[in-house]
């Protein structure tokens, strides 16, 4: 039978994930109808659209890349050894979008991590920017949008 522990362990990295994927979901999305949006708007289509996705994806892939390298041996270092103060003021959802995106499902339904457990801004962008990667990726190969 699991301990209490391991159970309050489970649950705090279910509410990490709800609320990086919930984040990366929403990203996908925006920028996926943007993109769209721009590609028929400018007359080249669902292709030129997908051409952007594609391209948007890197250019967020590569931001977010260089956001998350360490400066210092510091960051490299457990968090318990760092003051928590420091990795709190990172991590707070202080944009409309953090605050929108705390109101989307499943999100809302799930109570959000403490501050210091929860992923980074440019952590959530990575994962956003792979699904936009794989979103391009599917809409070539399944749907045939070459």
């Amino acid at each position: 039978m699991p301990s209490s522990d391991s159970k309050d362990q489970l649950r705090r990295l279910v509410r990490i994930w709800v609320d990086a994927l919930t984040y990366a979901l929403a990203i996908a999305v925006l920028v996926t109808v943007v993109a769209m949006v721009a590609g028929i708007a400018t007359g080249g289509g669902a292709v030129r659209g997908n051409v952007f996705l594609f391209v948007v994806g890197w250019i967020l892939l590569a931001y977010t890349t260089v956001r998350l390298w360490p400066t210092s041996p510091e960051d490299v270092e457990p968090t318990s050894r760092r003051r928590v103060s420091d990795s709190i003021s990172d991590r707070e959802p202080s944009t409309r979008f953090q605050r929108l995106v705390r109101a989307l499902p499943p999100a809302r339904w799930v109570r959000a991590p403490t501050p210091e457990h929860r992923m980074t801004a440019p952590g959530k962008l990575l994962l956003g920017s792979l699904l936009i990667l794989l979103v391009s990726f599917l809409l070539e190969t399944a749907v045939g949008i070459a």
